[in-house]
């Protein structure tokens, strides 16, 4: 029996199946990067935690600090009183620190986040629930008031 030029494509890996499996493999890529977003984000939290509700632990770890900015040579003297500057310049570089962190632990989960967005998410749906949800954009300007 012929097959009069028919092709049979049930069983074939062409481009839309590497397609598909190139956008999974960028889904896990983001969710990964999510992953270590929040293992690092929860880490710094808990040493923050840790720090403030038992500081005594954390006394030789500022004093090596303290030593290693400058320690007594940074101490202001005004009008008799002595001013420990050191302190000051070692929590502004840890809090700094911290800080600093923390931003980038947020930016990998938001980069994570917005690689499975963009790889599995389907935009034009997105767009549709939000119209009916919300309305079309012309009806909220036909009924605002002027």
């Amino acid at each position: 029996m012929e097959d009069y030029g028919q092709v049979d494509k049930g069983h074939s890996f062409g481009l839309h199946s590497l397609l598909q499996l190139i956008r999974a493999a960028g889904a896990i890529l983001g969710i990964i990067t999510v992953i270590i977003g929040l293992f690092y984000a929860m880490r710094l939290l808990g040493l923050v935690f840790t720090a403030l509700s038992n500081p005594e632990s954390y006394q030789a770890f500022l004093e090596v600090w303290i030593s290693a900015v400058g320690g007594e040579e940074l101490d202001v003297v005004i009008s008799g009183s002595t001013y420990p500057v050191a302190r000051f310049v070692v929590f502004a570089i840890l809090g700094g620190g911290c800080i600093l962190l923390g931003w980038l632990s947020l930016g990998m989960i938001l980069v994570g986040a917005k690689i499975v967005s963009w790889t599995v998410s389907d935009q034009e749906a997105v767009k549709r629930l939000l119209t009916h949800a919300f309305g079309s954009e012309k009806k909220a300007r036909s009924g605002a008031p002027h």
